[in-house]
This record gives C-alpha cells, sequence and structure tokens, in this order.
C-alpha cells in the first residue's frame, strides 16, 4: 500500500521547508572541504535531512518502518521534486 494522504501532506511540508530554508540544510556544504562535487555533496545533504525528518515522524505515528510499497512511493515522490531540489542547490550556492 503506498503512502496514505496525511503521509503525503507530510513529505510534502517537509520537502517545503526544506526547500524555503536552504541555508538551514546547506550550511555545512561551504564550510566542509569535501573531495567531490559540491552539488552532489549538497544533494546529498538535502535528501538525508527530508529522508530523516520524514521517516523519523513516520516511525514516531506508526510505530514501525516503512514496507516496500510505502518506500517506493516515498522515492517516487522524492525523485518528482528532484529538480525542484537541484534548483534550489544551485540557487543557493550561486552555482550555474
Amino acid at each position: 500500500m503506498p503512502l496514505d494522504v496525511i503521509q503525503e501532506k507530510n513529505l510534502t511540508e517537509i520537502i517545503d521547508y526544506a526547500l524555503e530554508y536552504p541555508s538551514m540544510v546547506l550550511a555545512a556544504s561551504k564550510s566542509n572541504n569535501i573531495g567531490g562535487s559540491l552539488i552532489d555533496f549538497s544533494y546529498g545533504l538535502y535528501i538525508g535531512y527530508i529522508s530523516g525528518v520524514f521517516f523519523d515522524k513516520f516511525l514516531l505515528q506508526n510505530n514501525r518502518f516503512l514496507n516496500d510499497d510505502e518506500l517506493g512511493d516515498y522515492y517516487s515522490k522524492l525523485a518528482n521534486r528532484n529538480s525542484e531540489i537541484m534548483l534550489k542547490i544551485k540557487t543557493h550556492l550561486k552555482l550555474k
């Protein structure tokens, strides 16, 4: 069974919040000396933040982890917002 309406709303709110306040999520990007791409590192931070907040909230509300269907639905919804996340990262980091 995919994510229900409340879980979808929670995920959307978490993503929207992260996109509204990119400096909170990306503060570590510029300060850390990373060996790879700054954009890839920043994307990892964003996805980690969104996933951590969503999974924690899901676990607290349901007393269980996501099943395979819910996890697939989660990744699908996150992938649908991928271009928006990348644009916010590039804008915040002032990259082309």
